[in-house]
């Protein structure tokens, strides 16, 4: 049972890896004006929370929580705020360095 749950987190790492360049993907549209690219992060970062809570990675799903916050309460608004932007641009940042710790300590 365990093998199978050291393998599934590790999928699970990879894909979170590939969720980063779908997050900065999302980022660039956002700094664009398009205020849809929210909700994709929010989705990103609320599933990469259950999951990673789900396998035991709490470090990496509390970062991913704040991130999904972050990217909600701005989605209420109608123009991406630029400073809340750049603040979500750090959040996905920090995302990214605790995926490549966790890939790392692998």
């Amino acid at each position: 049972m365990r093998k199978r749950i050291d393998q599934l987190a590790g999928k699970f790492l990879q894909r979170c890896s590939q969720d980063m360049v779908s997050a900065h993907e999302a980022i660039a549209r956002l700094r664009s004006g398009n205020v849809a690219a929210l909700q994709e992060l929010e989705q990103l970062a609320h599933r990469i929370c259950g999951t990673g809570a789900s396998l035991g990675f709490e470090s990496l799903s509390a970062c991913a929580a704040a991130t999904e916050r972050l990217a909600e309460a701005q989605a209420s608004s109608p123009i991406p705020d630029p400073q809340a932007t750049e603040r979500l641009v750090e959040h996905v940042e920090r995302l990214e360095k605790e995926i490549d710790r966790l890939e790392a300590a692998r």
